[in-house]
């Protein structure tokens, strides 16, 4: 996965702004059908998220160095 973490977050945050401003403008109106869509598309939006953030700490982790110490003087 080679996606800059700055710009999917920011694409994220975006969607996640319109998913709340379609949810308060649902509230408002009193319409119910359309706020559960909506909160059901944020309850994706979590899990997607969940999974990209599991995805970008497994490659964030700094690998095992191949370095070995050889120490001459002991021999």
């Amino acid at each position: 996965m080679n996606v800059n973490p700055i710009s999917l977050a920011l694409q994220n945050i975006t969607e996640t702004r319109r998913l709340l401003q379609s949810l308060i403008t649902s509230s408002e109106s009193f319409d119910y059908i359309k706020a559960k869509a909506t909160l059901e598309l944020l309850d994706k939006k979590v899990k997607h998220l969940a999974k990209v953030q599991a995805q970008l700490q497994t490659t964030a982790r700094p690998s095992a160095p191949n370095i070995r110490v050889i120490d001459f003087a002991s021999s």
